[in-house]
């Protein structure tokens, strides 16, 4: 199925593992995706089971008690997926949001059933590939040739390293082996969009395999960027003042090509000395650097052109090394995760986005860091009682530098004046976060036919923080003389230090019964945590102060059936508590204008998700899914300021959440030979309408994001030796908004909005070839 529920967790009887110790090579639902080289007499659909590394033999993947949505390599690839963003629709209860301070790429985070919609401070989903753990600056760096990835909903609580309150994107992609392969893919569409991709993998000596992995694409973009760079950049009210190289240094304007560019590279190095140990040594490397959108285009246009006056290159870096090691005895499995990451990226954009404002930037430079080590020890076999106890430490670095000039804000007619003509501000912030994490789980069947598992873990983690703000508003058509930060700040150069540690112990629990072969329903219960962290804009020195840490209590219960040999049912309903869920809004501080995180004191969400796979015929087979999540804010007020009136949220729906999202998808195969096939594909998905805003102040008004729906079609030819596919993506042409990002400086109302958008129309072509 396009999203079947897969079980990564246990195995029979229960038995939990690590996700990264799975070197398992089959697709992990154990279906055969259309399209692939088998006889088509020979695809039935039949109760799904994976190779779970450490058991002797499989599991129905039926019989997991959680949601989990999965996708196959060739399926990512029959669907056009490069990155989790692409998801978008297509997973139940997925969608994405993005920050109020920048709506590019390395601002975006993911939602996943209405938790996580907070895009400033730590992510609520967790990414991780091969077991290692990605800062959230970059996390969706995109798919290199994954064997499957994996989405889980909801708390998970003892498979990972990190937390993670809404859930998990699990990359596991094919360590290298025996099998020696090599292979070249080539693609070009409507966006003068040139992908490449070479991939090498085999054996090097006795017991050491190898492989290495590189892809590098070039595109014009779909957005027509008609900005033009002006260097050097001047604020007119402070003439002669290179305000870039004093207060954002960090910044480099004068790069821009017009040309978007992405490339990287993947390397393990696999050591099995015997049958029990397995030692993989990874590296990888990955740069992005283009237009990312920037601001997108205005509202007000509808259109996929920017208008700004101000061209620049985005600029993207991720890379890190990891040893991944496992050790298998008769009745236990030892595994270890050692992990370094290293993220930047400099996003400059014009704030204002209309070429009649002149001189309008804002740059986030950002930089993270993680070093992570994890243990876990797990029971083997297929026993009645089965356990695993895991430990982590990780240690964390970011810094984060939002410079921006504002030097034309005034309208166009000049009937309005804008307080923030002329503003230059730095605001800095670094964090520092040292955390461990212990965690177990132990499972009983008490019958063959019930099943109870039960977990808990231990988390504790201390930040510390330092913040500084620098501005000077120069006297403007507003001001009669300047305004400046150091009436708050002891200068511009001494920062406010702050420092919390917070600690959560997370129960879990599930309960599952099988009903007959086949069919079985469960119960789930878990506690989902999100640390607490700092303000990432901070005005004033009591800014620089913890933002208290969100809790989630979720309660799933569901069903799963294998109806018969061609159809296969799947239900989910959740209901979801918060509380101190963070959000983001905009409050006056000292007659300022600026971003806040803040806690809403409770949260609802209550929803179900439901899926069907049928193969009427052998060649035909049709996959749906559907997912309904209301949600609503129970206790949230926001007082944005002295003498403002407090702004009542009670009652809203979360933001970047859409009640339905449904989707389906039809794969027909024409069978050509023994290992030739051709297959038609159509994918249709629809997203309901949901809003980004708060409607706190008037710079920060509820924008709506209205409902989409996108139609891809394909058709793919399958060989033994090579393979090529003709797809057109959103062929019905939709205008597809995915969020708005609002330039609340610009103008006394906030009018400056901008849509972040998909691609329109599109076709082009790939051709794979194996030699």
């Amino acid at each position: 199925m396009a999203a079947a529920e897969c079980s990564k967790a246990r195995a029979a009887g229960n038995t939990q593992r690590n996700p990264a110790m799975d070197l398992a090579a089959s697709h992990p639902t154990g279906k055969t995706t259309p399209g692939a080289n088998v006889k088509t007499a020979d695809r039935k659909i039949v109760p799904e089971e994976i190779n779970v590394t450490g058991q002797s033999h499989k599991q129905e993947l039926i019989k997991v008690p959680q949601s989990i949505s999965s996708y196959s390599g060739a399926e990512l690839k029959q669907l056009n997926v490069t990155r989790t963003t692409d998801l978008l629709g297509m997973t139940p209860g997925l969608y994405m949001t993005t920050s109020s301070l920048s709506p590019t790429q390395e601002s975006t985070q993911l939602v996943i059933r209405g938790v996580g919609t907070n895009a400033q401070l730590e992510a609520a989903t967790g990414t991780y590939v091969d077991g290692v753990y990605m800062p959230s600056l970059n996390f969706d760096v995109g798919f290199m040739d994954p064997q499957r990835v994996d989405i889980y909903k909801g708390p998970q609580n003892t498979l990972f390293a990190r937390n993670a309150e809404a859930g998990v994107v699990s990359i596991v992609t094919t360590p290298p082996s025996e099998k020696r392969i090599r292979r070249a893919e080539v693609g070009y569409d409507s966006f003068n969009t040139l992908r490449t991709q070479l991939y090498f993998s085999g054996k090097i000596a006795r017991n050491l395999y190898g492989s290495i992995l590189a892809d590098y694409s070039r595109s014009d973009g779909y957005i027509d960027n008609r900005g033009k760079s002006k260097f050097p950049f001047t604020d007119p009210y402070f003439p002669g003042e290179n305000l870039v190289a004093e207060y954002g240094n960090h910044i480099n304007l004068n790069r821009y090509t017009g040309v978007e560019q992405k490339g990287g590279f993947r390397t393990v190095l696999r050591y099995t000395p015997t049958d029990n140990l397995d030692i993989r040594l990874i590296g990888d490397y990955h740069r992005d650097n283009g237009n990312q959108n920037g601001a997108g285009p205005l509202n007000s246009c509808h259109c996929y052109t920017v208008n700004g006056d101000l061209a620049y290159q985005s600029n993207s870096v991720d890379y890190g090394a990891a040893i991944v090691a496992s050790y298998t005895l008769p009745y236990m499995k030892l595994s270890s995760i050692t992990s370094w990451r290293e993220a930047n990226s400099d996003i400059p954009l014009d704030f204002v986005g209309d070429a009649r404002l002149q001189n309008n930037l804002q740059d986030i430079y950002s930089e993270q860091q993680s070093k992570m080590q994890e243990f876990r020890i797990e029971s083997n076999g297929s026993r009645r009682f089965t356990w695993n106890v895991g430990f982590s430490a990780y240690k964390d670095r970011e810094y984060t530098n939002r410079f921006y000039v504002l030097s034309d804000l005034d309208s166009p007619d000049g009937t309005l004046h804008s307080l923030y003509s002329g503003i230059w501000n730095s605001q800095v912030v670094s964090l520092r976060r040292t955390g461990y994490a212990g965690y177990g789980e132990v499972g009983y069947a008490i019958t063959p036919r019930l099943h109870l598992d039960a977990g808990l873990r231990y988390v504790w983690e201390d930040v510390s923080a330092a913040g500084l703000e620098r501005y000077v508003i120069p006297a403007n058509n507003v001001l009669k003389s300047p305004l400046s930060s150091l009436g708050s700040w002891a200068s511009f150069n001494t920062d406010v230090p702050s420092s919390h540690s917070w600690g959560k112990a997370l129960p879990s629990a599930t309960l599952r019964y099988d009903i007959r072969r086949g069919t079985s329903v469960y119960l789930r219960y878990a506690q989902g945590y999100k640390s607490g962290s700092y303000q990432k804009a901070p005005v004033v020195p009591t800014d620089v102060s913890p933002v208290a840490p969100e809790e989630t209590s979720t309660y799933e219960m569901g069903i799963k059936s294998q109806v018969n040999r061609r159809l296969r049912l799947e239900l989910a309903g959740y209901d979801i508590d918060l509380k101190n869920q963070q959000v983001q809004s905009t409050v006056v501080r000292d007659g300022i204008t600026s971003n806040a995180i803040t806690n809403a004191g409770a949260s609802r969400i209550t929803g179900f998700e439901a899926s069907v796979a049928w193969r009427p015929i052998h060649q035909f087979e049709i996959t749906a899914n559907a997912a309904y999540t209301p949600s609503k804010f129970l206790d949230y007020v926001i007082h944005p300021g002295v003498g403002k009136a407090p702004v009542v949220r009670t009652g809203s729906s979360l933001p970047s959440t859409p009640d339905w999202t449904a989707s389906v998808r039809g794969d027909y195969t024409v069978p050509l030979g023994p290992k030739k096939s051709l297959v038609f594909q159509a994918n249709f998905r629809w997203v309901d309408s949901t809003y980004v805003g708060t409607n706190a102040t008037s710079a920060d008004p509820i924008l709506n994001i209205p409902s989409w729906n996108q139609l891809d079609l394909k058709v793919m030819y399958r060989g033994e030796y090579w393979s090529a596919s003709l797809y057109g993506n959103n062929v019905l042409n939709r205008y597809i908004i995915l969020s708005k990002f609002n330039t609340f400086f610009a103008q006394p109302a906030g009018n400056y909005i901008h849509d972040v958008v998909a691609p329109p129309a599109n076709v082009g072509f790939d051709i794979t070839a194996n030699f």
